[in-house]
């Protein structure tokens, strides 16, 4: 397994890693432990941070497949699809157009997405660089619906916003979903926009398992 993706998503590129101090900074960015999160109580999560239940969706732990591939080929990509916080803007043809994840937003006590003005228009001004190593055909099929089952159908909308969160980034989640559906708001009207909340919890928790067991495997 690379070293790089033993790293946990706690990191946030370094923001809450800076210091011996970690727990501090996890309490005033308003982060949780990681624990696994169950089908009910996730729906109870998304309810609570303004989410449609036909619009909760979770990450597969074979989600890490992926980033391992990707790291051998692109270690800068795998480290941005590899963050807690993300907004995916997809195009009708899914070709991704614009990307915001937690390292590049910034900001204390909270991670300032629209800091650059980049989500008064829709699709937003690009934050992160948009590569081409997910698709939307391809990140479709990491998805889940809380039961466990496939996503139901593929998404034909003008656009289409996966926006991964989780109970563990609090309301640094919360900030970040309603920041994604103030901006799908803007959509030119007629346009079609498909708004798709993937709970990461389960797959954040599965890594962090990994690295543990990985550490105390003697040598």
């Amino acid at each position: 397994m690379p070293r790089y993706l033993r790293i946990t998503f706690l990191l946030l590129c370094g923001i809450l890693g800076l210091s011996s101090c970690q727990t501090v900074f996890q309490g005033l960015y308003g982060i949780h432990g990681l624990r696994p999160v169950s089908s009910s109580e996730m729906q109870q999560l998304a309810g609570r941070y303004g989410i449609p239940a036909n619009q909760v969706f979770v990450l597969d732990t074979s989600y890490r497949a992926f980033l391992s591939h990707l790291h051998r080929r692109d270690s800068a990509a795998a480290k941005n699809h590899y963050q807690p916080l993300q907004a995916a803007y997809y195009d009708r043809k899914g070709q991704l157009q614009s990307f915001y994840i937690n390292c590049y937003a910034g900001g204390f006590p909270n991670l300032a997405w629209n800091a650059a003005g980049g989500l008064n228009q829709f699709p937003p001004k690009p934050q992160a660089p948009a590569d081409t190593a997910l698709p939307l055909s391809d990140y479709l099929r990491y998805l889940r619906q809380p039961s466990g089952q496939p996503l139901p159908a593929q998404p034909t909308a003008d656009h289409t916003i996966v926006v991964q969160w989780s109970r563990f980034m609090g309301r640094q989640s919360r900030r970040l979903i309603q920041a994604a559906q103030r901006n799908a708001a803007l959509a030119r009207p007629g346009s079609t926009v498909q708004l798709l909340f993937v709970n990461n919890d389960n797959l954040a928790t599965y890594l962090e398992t990994r690295q543990a067991q990985f550490a105390t495997k003697p040598n």
